[in-house]
């Protein structure tokens, strides 16, 4: 039996009260009634900052939430720390939460980084003495010296963040709630914080992650939800919601309209991909292919527009939204000239080493600057079959060599 999710969003949404309280004591009536009335008046008049929105968080995996400013993405992450309360909707979330959304929130400035990483581990559940045993690693993962002795604030912003990310992430958590905080860290600081998330992964903890880092979110995320006007637009693996935020991006930067759509399938059409099928070592459309077997992927277009700037590419992943492989003719070092009459592109596999089981893939063709001409999610799927059930997706050939063990060979 599968663990219950770990955080659970139904119809949330999240509305803030105007600015204004004019009226307010016009009279004592007023007055006495005021409390009940505003809070009505402001649920249907304030700002809203999230509609509607569902979301589930399994344990073990990160969701990351992406969109512009003023989206909704640090609004939601509060709703699920129960900072914030929903106007509507509910929100469950089961196991130890540890939020990092504000830099530096939960400190006291007078005191030293050593007290407060005390102090910071019991407000999070730990006792006295679990916090002790673990200090030496939260000071180790923390870096920072010397000045763990010092007055927090002395610190920068750097440091401010290492320090909390290393109490919070110490603690076990079984939820753990990131925002854009860790933009500030340095480099080295940032791998640490791969590291660590990555062995929380594999530990059962569930993370949601806000972040306008997409190569950040590309190499973390699960998947994806992107966020725009307090709506979810698209959920889905994350090379696919990066490349439609990315495409929307561009789109509004050359000021070229695009669909307000939360399909499966976006772009402005001026090229459009009229098949994409998996082909065997016979060039012949196949639905599954042995493992090893020469293969590849083809992509007919149609052209509605002449272009000069433009990228096909896929990308390959499970069932289950596991990102397996993905690549585009930029990447690969293909010079765009012109695009002017229908045609295909094909990307050839002189052997398919993906372990059995089956994927779906996704193709595009867009600019370089990723406004999409036209992206198209799960637009095909195919079947890896082999006599072994090899786990995970890549299989490549190989072969055992005994240097002491007695053993026969397969089929000796």
């Amino acid at each position: 039996m599968s663990a219950p999710p770990a955080v659970v969003l139904r119809g949330v949404s999240k509305r803030y009260p105007s600015g204004t309280r004019r009226g307010r004591l016009q009279s004592l009536k007023g007055a006495l009634l005021h409390g009940a009335l505003w809070r009505r008046q402001q649920e249907q008049t304030g700002f809203l900052a999230l509609s509607q929105v569902d979301l589930t968080v399994r344990p073990g995996e990160t969701v990351a939430v992406i969109g512009p400013n003023g989206s909704g993405k640090s609004t939601l992450l509060k709703v699920v720390a129960g900072i914030l309360k929903p106007t509507a909707g509910s929100v469950e979330v089961r196991g130890r939460v540890t939020a990092l959304i504000e830099l530096g929130a939960g400190f006291h400035p007078e005191i030293s980084g050593r007290e407060n990483a005390i102090i910071n581990g019991m407000m999070l559940g730990l006792s006295r003495r679990e916090i002790l045993a673990k200090l030496d690693d939260i000071i180790a993962f923390a870096g920072l010296g010397q000045f763990i002795d010092e007055p927090v604030k002395t610190y920068s912003s750097g440091m401010y963040v290492r320090l909390g990310f290393a109490v919070a992430t110490s603690v076990g958590p079984d939820v753990l709630l990131v925002d854009e905080i860790l933009a500030v860290g340095d480099q080295a600081f940032a791998h640490r914080c791969l590291d660590r998330i990555a062995r929380m992964q594999r530990a059962g903890t569930a993370v949601l992650l806000v972040s306008h880092d997409l190569s950040l979110v590309e190499a973390l995320a699960h998947r994806v939800v992107y966020l725009q006007e307090g709506r979810v637009t698209l959920e889905g693996t994350a090379g696919a919601v990066v490349a439609r935020y990315r495409s929307d991006v561009a789109s509004d930067e050359a000021e070229v309209a695009r669909p307000k759509t939360a399909g499966r399938r976006w772009g402005n059409r001026w090229v459009t991909l009229e098949a994409v099928e998996l082909l065997d070592g016979e060039g012949r459309p196949v639905g599954s292919i042995p493992w090893g077997e020469p293969a590849a992927l083809r992509l007919a277009y149609r052209v509605h527009e002449a272009q000069q700037d433009f990228v096909f590419g896929i990308a390959i992943h499970r069932e289950d939204g596991q990102h397996v492989f993905g690549t585009n003719t930029e990447l690969d070092g293909w010079v765009p000239e012109r695009l002017e009459s229908d045609g295909e592109v094909h990307i050839e596999f002189p052997s398919l080493q993906l372990a059995p089981g089956r994927y779906l893939v996704d193709a595009a063709v867009h600019r370089a600057g990723g406004m999409a001409f036209d992206y198209a999610c799960e637009v095909a799927s195919f079947l890896v079959t082999a006599p072994v059930g090899w786990p995970g997706s890549y299989a490549p050939r190989h072969r055992w060599v005994p240097q002491g063990p007695v053993m026969r060979a397969p089929g000796g």
